[in-house]
């Protein structure tokens, strides 16, 4: 299904999803992004009627374009500047855009690029090999000198590597990752610190779930925490509402919602799920 994505800014912009289904336009998703941001998905061939009648309301559309495949695909056939043409690049495209085409080291420890590339090419990291896990090269460059913070991110082809280090003018706390959430260690990654749970857990919001030290022999030394946490949790709200307007305002509310089911009830419905929280520190 070919889709398109409109970005809106307003006040109640949530009411956007209700004017668009009285005019018979099918909302594929609806997602908050900010506090007066709505990113709203519909099919392709009504984007022309949906823009129509977001323009002539109260909203800001701050952007409109297309959606998964339709979007590669219009990114493949510029490039290529025809669509036969774009079908024989595709699959060259989508193979380049998980090898490492450029190498950017970014922040206040820039000036450590040579020691840096050095650490990368040690893991055989380099031009079109594939993107490093970031587990696969940070701690080798927390341990270079001064280095408080590193984190590696790979995009469309560019893998840029920031690094902090300690005489910044704001240095970096050494605090622990906190739970986000009441429920269920789903994924953990921890680059520097002590994890204190592990998937599969039972935790509650607020709970250290990576401590800001490492163990040397029985002595704690603190540290800055690099660490991801995402927490499975229950989801369960009633909504006045008849059902497929219950289900948008609940993963308006929750965010992603897996295994999401409802139930009528004697004043609407009951939305329910698993909702996943995530909580990063220094993560990047």
């Amino acid at each position: 299904m070919l889709r398109y994505e409109f970005e809106l800014e307003g006040l109640s912009v949530h009411r956007a999803v209700d004017r668009l289904r009285r005019e018979g336009i099918a909302v594929l998703s609806a997602r908050r992004i900010e506090k007066n941001g709505l990113k709203i998905t519909v099919n392709a061939n009504e984007r022309k009627k949906a823009f129509t009648i977001l323009q002539g309301s109260c909203y800001n559309i701050k952007k409109c374009r297309p959606a998964g495949v339709l979007r590669l695909a219009q990114r493949v056939s510029r490039a290529a500047g025809a669509f036969v043409g774009a079908l024989a690049v595709l699959p060259c495209v989508l193979f380049l855009q998980g090898r490492v085409l450029r190498i950017e080291v970014t922040g206040s420890g820039a000036y450590l690029e040579p020691e840096i590339m050095a650490v990368l090419s040690a893991k055989d990291v380099g031009y079109f090999s594939a993107m490093p896990a970031p587990n696969a090269v940070v701690p080798e460059i927390l341990s270079l000198p001064r280095v408080h913070f590193c984190s590696v991110k790979g995009e469309n082809g560019i893998l840029t590597v920031r690094v902090e280090v300690g005489d910044e003018t704001s240095p970096l706390t050494a605090r622990p990752l906190l739970s986000p959430a009441k429920g269920t260690v789903e994924e953990l990654t921890v680059l520097r610190g002590t994890p204190l749970a592990q998937v599969g857990d039972s935790v509650e919001r607020g709970q250290e779930i990576v401590g800001d030290y490492v163990l040397r022999g029985e002595e704690r030394e603190r540290c800055i925490v690099v660490a991801r946490v995402r927490i499975a949790y229950p989801v369960s709200r009633e909504y006045e509402l008849d059902e497929e307007r219950a289900r948008l305002q609940a993963m308006l509310d929750f965010g992603e919602i897996s295994d999401l089911h409802t139930t009528k009830t004697a004043t609407g419905w009951r939305v329910e799920g698993t909702g996943h929280a995530e909580g990063t520190m220094n993560f990047g």
